[in-house]
């Protein structure tokens, strides 16, 4: 269904991913966003966790600006490398995909092209942009404001890799020190990005797995 089609009342749904290599701070961001809760520590996610939020943005619709219900699902992705086959699986049906990295960590960085790679491998080439977005966020802004030696990543190359990779730059964000109403308002921003490129789509519900045992806890400084 079109934007012209839909309902002005009708509360628009859209599935959006978070992936990223392990402890680029996905649980963090998942958990802050949706129950305003933070911790520096989080076991590592084993497979896929899913949320949703209710936001209200005011968008343009054939010229006339009016205000939106939308529903977030937001999934958590498990990060490890062994897991990556899996997890592309819930791919499927999501309108956004959150590309995390840690500014402090270059190898996360690194990695993009093999997540950009396995988004479009799941979900086609999507070259007119009109079927899924991805944006990418630079996570850990609070480690480099107190230590900005140790900065791995330079705003300008992130920027540069979203050009060549025809992907939205989000910026850079510190999931620890934003409030749950700051990411908020980020996500209002992403959501209608989504909604000016893709429209009205409807979710079709998806089982959440757990894969395999928590054999440790790992740490998440986010």
């Amino acid at each position: 269904m079109s934007v012209d089609e839909a309902d002005s009342n009708e509360k628009i749904t859209y599935k959006i991913i978070l992936i990223g290599d392990s402890s680029v701070g996905k649980t963090c961001l998942f958990k802050k966003i949706t129950t305003g809760d933070y911790f520096d520590k989080n076991i590592s996610t084993i497979g896929m966790d899913r949320k949703s939020f209710q936001l209200n943005i005011p968008v343009m619709d054939n010229g006339t600006k009016r205000e939106r219900n939308f529903e977030i699902q937001l999934w958590d992705t498990a990060g490890q490398e062994r897991f990556r086959s899996i997890t592309t699986g819930y791919y499927k049906g999501s309108q956004g995909l959150f590309l995390l990295y840690d500014i402090t960590n270059i190898e996360t960085f690194e990695n993009l092209d093999k997540w950009i790679s396995g988004v479009r491998d799941s979900l086609g080439s999507n070259e007119k942009g009109d079927k899924y977005i991805i944006i990418l966020l630079g996570n850990k802004l609070d480690i480099v404001k107190e230590h900005p030696e140790m900065r791995r990543v330079n705003t300008a190359d992130a920027e540069r890799k979203c050009k060549e990779n025809d992907i939205i730059w989000g910026g850079e964000c510190s999931v620890k020190d934003f409030t749950k109403e700051e990411l908020e308002e980020k996500f209002k921003g992403y959501t209608e990005e989504i909604y000016k490129r893709i429209g009205f789509r409807v979710v079709k519900s998806q089982v959440i797995k757990q894969i395999g045992p928590i054999k440790k806890k790992e740490g998440c400084a986010c």
